[in-house]
C-alpha cells in the first residue's frame, strides 16, 4: 500500500474504535470495507476494450472471371433438291398440282420450267403461272407442241395433255403463232375451227377442237 496514505487510514482505524465504543461500529466497518474497495480499484484501467480486428496479409482466394460460353455457329439447313430444272418439262393435274418431269416432245409435260426459286420470291414475269414444290417456286411458260392434243381450261385452269386425241373436249394443235392477238394469221393450208389466244407469254393456237 502506498506511504501517502498511511496517516489516513491510521486516522480511520481510531475513528472507528471510537464508534464502536459508542455503538456503531457495524455501520463504520462498512465504511472501512468500502474505502478499502476503493481504494484497491486506483490505478485499475476502467474498462477492457474489445478485440479489435485481426490483420492478416494473406489474400483471399479470388473468383475466377466469367467467361461466357463460346457460341457456336449455326448451319442452316441444305435445302432439298429442287422437284424440276430449268429448262424441263413438267407434268401437271386439272387443279395445277405437281406431278412430275414429263418431257418436251409434246407427248407429256405441258409447262417449261423457267425459274426455280428455294426462296419462293416473284417470278421475273408477275404475270406468269407457278406452282410450289418441295418449298420451291417454280415460274413456268406453257409448252404446247403442233399436231398434239390436249385439254384446254374453260376458265382459269391449267393446261393437261389428252389421253386420246380426237375425243370429246379436246383441242388438236394445228398451227401456234407466237405474239398474234388473233386467228388472222393462222395457216390455211390446214383446217381448223377455233383459235385460243393466251398472254404471259402473247401466242395464239388455231386447233381443231371436237
Amino acid at each position: 500500500m502506498p506511504k501517502r496514505n498511511t496517516p489516513l487510514i491510521i486516522g480511520v482505524v481510531a475513528a472507528v474504535l471510537a464508534l464502536c465504543l459508542l455503538g456503531v461500529c457495524g455501520v463504520a466497518l462498512g465504511g472501512v470495507a468500502l474505502f478499502r474497495a476503493r481504494d484497491g480499484q486506483q490505478g485499475q484501467p476502467a474498462a477492457r476494450p474489445l478485440p479489435g480486428p485481426i490483420g492478416t496479409t494473406r489474400e483471399l482466394p479470388r473468383e475466377p472471371a466469367y467467361s461466357p460460353p463460346p457460341v457456336l455457329p449455326t448451319t442452316e439447313a441444305a435445302p432439298p433438291p429442287p422437284p424440276a430444272r430449268i429448262g424441263q418439262c413438267i407434268v401437271v393435274s386439272v387443279a395445277g398440282s405437281f406431278q412430275g418431269i414429263g418431257n418436251c416432245n409434246g407427248s407429256s409435260g405441258t409447262y417449261r420450267v423457267v425459274s426455280v426459286d428455294y426462296s419462293r420470291g416473284s417470278c421475273a414475269d408477275p404475270g406468269s403461272a407457278y406452282l410450289t414444290e418441295r418449298g420451291y417456286r417454280l415460274c413456268l411458260e406453257r409448252h404446247l407442241v403442233r399436231l398434239r392434243c390436249y385439254r384446254f381450261p374453260t376458265g382459269d385452269g391449267w393446261i393437261v395433255g389428252a389421253p386420246k386425241c380426237k375425243a370429246k373436249g379436246t383441242v388438236h394443235i394445228i398451227d401456234i403463232v407466237p405474239g398474234a392477238t388473233n386467228g388472222n394469221s393462222c395457216t390455211r393450208d390446214q383446217r381448223w375451227n377455233r383459235w385460243y389466244r393466251f398472254t404471259n407469254p402473247t401466242v395464239v393456237y388455231c386447233v381443231m377442237k371436237y
